[in-house]
């Protein structure tokens, strides 16, 4: 009976009930991403592939027909992440135990799952799983848009972020990367620029100094990729930029009434002296225009 054991332990000590901490996430980009409703299970995106070109003509000249741009359609579906816990009465009832404990390690880890999938998705290795921002990079340069940097298994330098930005012209909310290559980057920043302080804002959304690179945010996820040799050593991962936003940007999706998680009480387990809780949560990910995604491929780290 783990569920119990775990309960167990947390009534030992009543001074630290409710404050035990058993997941620590670094993933500061949920202070920018909207969300944004799709309804009847799907949303159709619109890429812009190509635009016509224009040219000048003599002034009795004929005007010529434009071939029109073109552009490329796919749609996004809402996944579900779902699953039940049930919990013991006895651990309630005899033992006190609070069951909002396990309900929010139930929520932690839904939440880190889409975390995770929203960088490393791939439907093809999970089809009820929706497509992260490395596959979507993939396919937007796919289409024939450069929205990438070759670093060629470089350590990062000032350079690769000038020709990264140049890259979004549409505009830049964040840049993003793994915490190895944060570390890298604060090293390349003293040995540089002399220190970190003066990189350092004080930003909307994170009440507290983060660092910047030309007053863009630079944020931290630990799920960006890392890559690996044949002898299992990390040797390069992505460096990120990203613009936000539901109409023109990065955005997550939701189906259903609400935008998070929810959980409610089943009730009572027919075959065992227990109350089941579910958790459901309707969502997905997409990138509205390919021009609000770009990266540094291949940063050695």
């Amino acid at each position: 009976m783990p569920i119990l054991d775990e309960l167990a332990k947390l009534v030992q000590d009543e001074l630290v009930k409710g404050v035990i901490k058993t997941i620590v996430d670094t993933d500061e980009i949920f202070n920018l991403i909207p969300f944004r409703k799709v309804t009847g299970g799907g949303l159709t995106v619109t890429w812009e592939k190509t635009i016509p070109q224009a040219v000048f003509i003599a002034p009795d000249g004929t005007v010529p027909q434009s071939t029109g741009g073109t552009l490329t359609q796919f749609t996004e579906t809402v996944k579900v992440i779902a699953r039940d816990i049930d919990i013991p009465n006895y651990a309630i009832e005899v033992m006190e135990s609070d069951p909002a404990v396990m309900i929010e390690a139930e929520i932690k880890a839904m939440a880190r799952l889409y975390k995770k999938t929203m960088w490393q998705g791939d439907t093809v290795q999970d089809a009820n799983a929706f497509d992260g921002l490395v596959k979507k990079l993939t396919q937007v340069e796919n289409l024939g848009i450069r929205r990438s940097v070759d670093a060629g298994a470089n350590p990062i330098d000032f350079k690769m972020l000038d020709e990264l930005l140049a890259l979004m012209k549409t505009g830049v909310d964040a840049i993003v990367m793994h915490p190895r290559a944060y570390i890298a980057f604060k090293d390349l920043l003293r040995r540089t620029a002399g220190g970190t302080t003066a990189h350092m804002l004080q930003l909307k959304n994170f009440g507290k100094p983060v660092l910047t690179y030309d007053g863009i945010p630079i944020l931290q996820s630990e799920y960006i990729p890392l890559n690996v040799d044949t002898t299992n050593n990390v040797t390069t991962t992505y460096i990120f930029a990203l613009r936000f936003g539901e109409a023109d940007g990065v955005t997550g999706l939701y189906g259903g009434s609400s935008a998070g998680i929810e959980y409610k009480e089943l009730g009572e387990v027919s075959d065992k002296d227990a109350k089941r809780f579910r958790f459901k949560w309707y969502c997905g990910l997409t990138v509205m225009s390919p021009y609000a995604i770009g990266a540094i491929k291949n940063v050695k780290v």
